[in-house]
């Protein structure tokens, strides 16, 4: 746990800097290019802990608390100018080049979003294929007309390639009485349901945030085998062995392991006897495991009951899982990786779609359609980079990619203390040919930066509580 922590907070840290630096690169290397002199670029906020001037007489500095940075530039409000270098200075330059400078850190960020995601491609990056399983018969899905296997290919407008396509492209629906969702059968026809979303959100409480739809990705194949038992599990305690091949329950066929998960959505809490075929291992059996070989064994035939057991959640549990078929689950996974060309189109849809998503999430956040406890602060994001790094550097950089549009776009709103604000009073500025005044300018950033720490708290509490 504590070398989990360590982890957490080093690659946060690392991810920190990364995606900060890039940030206030763009606010530096504008205002250098606009003619402004820089006085410091710094990494990190308060007292600074290490810094070095440069040939161009900048400091560059790190400085102690890491959430954040800044670009010091030669500005009249902030003490003394030469007369000499008053050309030089940040607020005698024209508006545009202002709202260049400020607008610059934001954009920035996404542009980095793009790299992030084109080497990402290049890498190559496991994905899942949007099949459809765990469809519950008294849910949308199944009323809608979705059924297990089927291959979803196009939501709305949009084609989707993998669940992660699915997931941003319904969030964008939240709000809305129902969607529609193409989806391929097993024998390649296409059909198109209206699913309906009325009151569906997602909610940080419930990571699953598909089941009330009625529906879950598919990870593998299963097979009606079973592939694990869990310790100290009603399974465990009754007669239930390894590699039994469900057959029926209580009389019921099993054909598929999701007629048995069907089964037992319907008679909750009761006791189930398993009609089974156990296969007869020889003892130097040395094989692969594979769903075809058990099938070869000869077997004999058990009754088996089970009295399911009921955890805090309410829900009755078994304790079991399906052996998976390896050779078709392979069908269920890919890698979604394309060439030096290729991966530039791919980026940029990537791109663009995840800032159509923080667009939208922000107005449902406004509008009340996501919850606020969706929320997140440093420490999820610290946990996450951790889990991302440690799943793969493919997962590392899209996880990056994603963070960097966030923190652009929530930069560009206009709230005073954020780059968003400042672009708000120069679009004022060239509108109605007058500057803000200081007093009125200053007002507003004390408010924007009390609601940006109330916010910083909230989140902090939400981390705090879902932990």
């Amino acid at each position: 746990m504590a070398l989990q922590i360590i982890r957490d907070i080093a690659v946060f840290l690392i991810a920190i800097i990364i995606l900060v630096g890039f940030h206030e690169y763009g606010h530096f290397i504008t205002a250098k290019k606009c003619g402004v002199k820089v006085l410091r670029f710094s990494l990190g906020f308060g007292p600074i802990f290490y810094k070095r001037t440069g040939r161009d007489g900048c400091e560059y500095a790190f400085s102690l608390i890491p959430l954040g940075g800044y670009v010091k530039m030669l500005d009249t409000r902030e003490g003394e100018v030469k007369p000499e270098e008053l050309k030089y200075e940040f607020n005698s330059q024209p508006v545009w080049k202002r709202l260049a400078i400020v607008a610059a850190g934001p954009l920035f960020n996404i542009l980095l979003a793009f790299f992030l995601f084109y080497f990402m491609f290049l890498m190559g990056v496991q994905a899942l294929k949007p099949y459809v399983s765990n469809v519950e018969e008294d849910k949308p899905a199944y009323a809608a007309g979705l059924r297990n296997d089927d291959l979803i290919v196009r939501i709305g407008d949009t084609d989707v390639i993998d669940w992660e396509d699915v997931s941003y492209t319904l969030i964008q629906y939240i709000g809305e009485k129902s969607v529609p969702v193409t989806v391929k059968h097993a024998d390649g026809v296409e059909s198109t349901y209206d699913l309906n979303i009325d009151g569906w959100s997602v909610d940080r409480s419930n990571p699953n945030f598909l089941e009330p739809l009625g529906f879950m990705p598919k990870l593998f194949e299963p097979t009606t085998r079973v592939g694990f038992i869990v310790k100290d599990s009603a399974a465990e305690k009754s007669d239930l062995k390894l590699f039994d091949k469900i057959v029926s329950v209580n009389g019921t066929a099993v054909n598929d392991w999701y007629d048995f998960i069907s089964y037992i959505h319907k008679n909750p809490g009761k006791d189930v006897t398993f009609a089974v075929q156990r296969p007869i291992v020889p003892a130097d059996y040395k094989g692969s495991g594979t769903a075809e070989e058990f099938d070869k064994f000869s077997y004999e035939e058990k009754s088996v009951t089970v009295t399911p057991v009921k955890d805090a959640e309410g829900n009755y549990k078994f304790g079991i899982a399906p052996f998976t078929d390896a050779v078709k689950s392979r069908d269920v996974r890919f890698i979604r990786s394309y060439g030096f060309l290729e991966a530039i189109p791919k980026s940029f849809v990537k791109m663009y779609s995840v800032c159509k998503l923080t667009v939208v999430t922000i107005v449902k956040f406004i509008d009340g359609n996501i919850p606020v406890n969706n929320i997140s602060g440093p420490i999820a994001i610290a946990q996450s980079a951790g889990m991302s790094l440690s799943v793969g550097i493919a997962y590392f950089l899209s996880f990056l990619g994603i963070i960097s549009i966030n923190l652009g776009i929530m930069n560009l709103l206009p709230v005073p203390v954020l780059d968003g604000g400042h672009i708000m009073f120069y679009l004022y500025e060239m509108i109605t040919g007058r500057k803000v005044s200081e007093q009125v300018m200053g007002r507003l950033i004390f408010i924007g930066m009390f609601l940006l720490l109330l916010l910083m708290a909230f989140a902090i509490f939400n981390d705090l509580y879902y932990n």
